[in-house]
């Protein structure tokens, strides 16, 4: 793991078994339980923790209280020959995200650009997947997703929008591709739960209270700031409005939390753009292009501090080699929640078995 804090090792394999495992005893199918657990495979092989197995308890509460939809009915809109409107039926996020990259990527092949939005969905897990999965195809991509309001604009002292994430990538001729996938907050909701779970203060500068104030205490904290001040709101609220109001999902306020909210879904937004590299100039050339571009970047001296300059995705491709051979770490405050669920289910937990 990246820390030197406790953890328990879990094999790839015994995760994606466990995953599909709880989904399926909770009712949700077999085809949606294959594709949820593979994006959770996905963030945890990369240090993505908070996208991974421990949103399972959630996950599966919602299946079980009928608040998230499996299978769901998801209903295809053509609105152009480049876009499509994916209603998601309130089913899983990870599955109707998977099903419009994948249509924004076969638009893209087809017209060059392709653009899906996604209404009425739930939390769809690691932006980075999915651009992950596009810059396989030989596509470049852009994904948005909005969610429950918790950060502040600019200047105010109450929360109006999500954490709202922005994810790009592109391929490379590395190991992986470029990939960033970063929260419009001063920080990601996921890692403020982390770090209240596992009784650290909060980095200066980066929540408010109840009052309006300036706080580290995560039990305290009202509201997260933008990140950046306005830039980080600018952003935040650009990707409100491609992801809840052009979707038709629900926006700001409206929308529901998924650990808070059990009277209806969540009903939240996405919005997907693939562009076929293809038809812009030959997938060669970009590569070689990219390469200088990246080569100049690493070749620049590191700051005190810095063992050296990093390509976004890089450290995540790592990670995803080393967690592959020794085991995927689970923290601790993660593992009770997972025997709970592997106990109510009648499963083994994930670290049991091979």
């Amino acid at each position: 793991m990246e820390t030197q804090e406790k953890v328990t090792l879990v094999t790839p394999g015994a995760h994606r078994r466990f995953v599909i495992g709880v989904l399926q005893a909770t009712g949700a199918s077999s085809e949606d339980s294959e594709v949820v657990a593979e994006g959770m495979l996905w963030a945890d092989l990369r240090g993505r923790h908070t996208q991974g197995v421990t949103r399972l308890p959630n996950i599966a509460e919602r299946l079980s209280k009928g608040l998230i939809r499996s299978p769901a009915i998801m209903v295809w809109k053509e609105v152009g020959p480049a876009a499509a409107l994916l209603d998601a039926g309130h089913g899983l996020g990870q599955v109707a995200s998977r099903r419009a990259i994948l249509r924004a990527v076969e638009l893209a092949r087809a017209q060059g650009v392709g653009v899906v939005a996604v209404r009425h969905s739930s939390h769809f897990g690691a932006a980075g997947y999915y651009c992950a999965i596009a810059a396989e195809a030989g596509c470049l991509s852009f994904n948005y997703t909005n969610a429950i309001s918790k950060v502040a604009p600019h200047g105010g002292s109450k929360p109006v929008l999500g954490t709202n994430p922005i994810g790009f990538g592109c391929p490379t001729r590395g190991t992986g591709p470029v990939l960033v996938d970063l929260s419009t907050s001063a920080i990601s909701g996921g890692e403020a739960r982390s770090t209240g779970g596992k009784g650290k203060c909060l980095p200066p500068g980066v929540a408010l209270d109840a009052e309006g104030r300036p706080t580290e205490d995560p039990a305290k904290m009202s509201c997260l700031l933008p990140a950046g001040g306005a830039r980080g709101f600018a952003l935040g609220l650009m990707v409100e409005v491609l992801s809840g109001v052009l979707t038709g999902s629900a926006v700001g306020k409206d929308v529901g939390s998924m650990l808070f909210t059990w009277d209806r879904p969540v009903d939240v937004g996405h919005l997907f753009i693939a562009v076929d590299i293809e038809h812009f100039l030959p997938l060669s050339e970009f590569l070689d292009r990219l390469d200088r571009l990246l080569a100049w970047v690493v070749a620049t001296s590191p700051l005190e501090g810095f063992e050296a300059v990093r390509i976004p995705g890089e450290i995540r491709t790592q990670l995803a080699e080393k967690y592959a051979r020794e085991g995927i770490p689970v923290a601790q405050e993660s593992v009770e929640p997972l025997i709970q669920l592997a106990q109510r289910f009648n499963l083994p937990p994930p670290w049991n078995h091979e």
